[in-house]
């Protein structure tokens, strides 16, 4: 590193004689002040910037010497230039002295330019060198800096490809096999195929683990389905409940939003679920490509959701939601409407995202079931179940139902 000294004079920088670098040694680096040069006074015309420019010991020794040559002739001659600067600084603004102030400046800065133009001429193959040796490094750097970020994409590209094969495996389950249904299909049926297609082999590699864990899909899929149902029904029978008792405790409902809401609050206990031990990197999965991130899920567990009766007389499910606008100077609310299998579905995760740390945008998606253990999904389904329908049922207590 090196220091770059500039006054921040016009008269000098109209002269061209505003920069000297000046190498510190380590010991001035290590203890901070390194700011500090030989011959220089601190002043707020004096601007010291550090710049990139690496040289040898013996380079850094004869640099020095001639920036302190230079600065012994140049110094005390900015002083006395200044000096007269000062004098006639007033007498510059009154009409009748201001012709005189500026033929004094004029002697001073002609005295000034004389005496230090041989030096800066001395110094200026210096200057030149340092300065093609700082244009030489910076090029270097910037050079090896677009290196590195084509590396790294390359880099990037490779992994977002062994990603794109994983996805393929993956999807194999999907694909239909002869005879128009797909392993997951087969699965679901309890079948298994005498034989399975050469592709198919060589896209999933292992068919036995890989068939194993299609199962393992299915079973959770079964389980989300049935909690879903479960839900489903226990909130389509309170709402008949409701419907031929009347009615009972509806309430009306006017919050944020300008819309009225006509129902009845539900609220919901989520502590002590089993740990969502899926919210993780999927087993196998690349992940080269993807920046810094966490992974979330998109089950949705409110404190409390209004039952709603809509004028048609049919029941569903809303809540206040809240978006930011006018730049965030502004908050807009709405009720956010469900049915009623809407809703259960909700409640269980479908979808596992990958959000960048740096801008939270989604930069890889998985589906929850196809990559949970059942040992733990399954019962992670049966509790959120039994703790939704239990709010539901709890409320239907709360207004005389049995």
């Amino acid at each position: 590193m090196a220091l770059k000294i500039s006054w921040l004079n016009h008269a000098i920088a109209d002269a061209g004689l505003v920069t000297v670098y000046w190498f510190p040694d380590e010991a001035d680096e290590a203890s901070g002040v390194a700011g500090a040069v030989p011959g220089v006074p601190g002043s707020s015309r004096v601007s010291r910037t550090r710049v990139r420019a690496a040289a040898t010991p013996p380079e850094v020794a004869a640099w020095n010497a001639a920036a302190l040559t230079y600065l012994r002739e140049l110094t005390p001659a900015i002083v006395e230039l200044e000096q007269v600067e000062e004098r006639v600084r007033r007498w510059r603004r009154r009409l009748v002295s201001r012709r005189w102030a500026e033929a004094a400046f004029g002697r001073a800065k002609a005295a000034f330019l004389d005496r230090v133009e041989p030096a800066a001429a001395a110094y200026r193959p210096v200057r030149e060198a340092v300065e093609r040796r700082i244009a030489e490094q910076e090029a270097e750097r910037v050079e090896a800096g677009r290196r590195s970020f084509r590396e790294q994409q390359q880099g990037i590209a490779r992994a977002r490809a062994r990603f794109e094969e994983w996805e393929w495996r993956q999807a194999a389950a999907d694909r239909p096999l002869p005879g128009g249904s797909t392993p997951r299909e087969l699965a679901a049926r309890g079948e298994t195929p005498p034989d399975w297609p050469a592709d198919l082999r060589e896209a999933v590699g292992d068919v036995d683990a890989w068939w194993q864990r299609v199962h393992a899909s299915v079973r959770n899929e079964r389980a989300r389905e049935e909690a879903v149902r479960k839900v489903a029904g226990v909130i389509a029978s309170t709402a008949a409940a409701l419907e031929a008792a009347g009615l009972p405790g509806i309430g009306t409902v006017k919050d944020k939003p300008y819309e009225v809401r006509h129902g009845w609050w539900v609220h919901f206990t989520w502590s002590g679920l089993p740990d969502p031990t899926w919210l993780r990197t999927p087993p196998g999965m690349p992940t080269g490509h993807l920046y810094a991130g966490q992974w979330r899920d998109d089950a949705y567990h409110p404190d409390r959701m209004l039952l709603m009766r809509r004028p048609s007389g049919a029941y569903g499910l809303t809540a206040v939601t809240k978006e930011s606008i006018a730049n965030g100077m502004a908050t807009r609310y709405e009720w956010r409407d469900r049915d009623i299998e809407q809703f259960a579905r909700t409640l269980l995760p479908d979808g596992l995202f990958h959000h960048r740390s740096h801008d939270f945008a989604v930069a890889a998606r998985v589906r929850v079931t196809d990559h949970a253990d059942p040992a733990v999904f399954v019962p992670y389904a049966e509790a959120v179940a039994r703790r939704a329908t239990a709010a539901f049922r709890a409320m239907a207590t709360g207004q005389g139902l049995a």
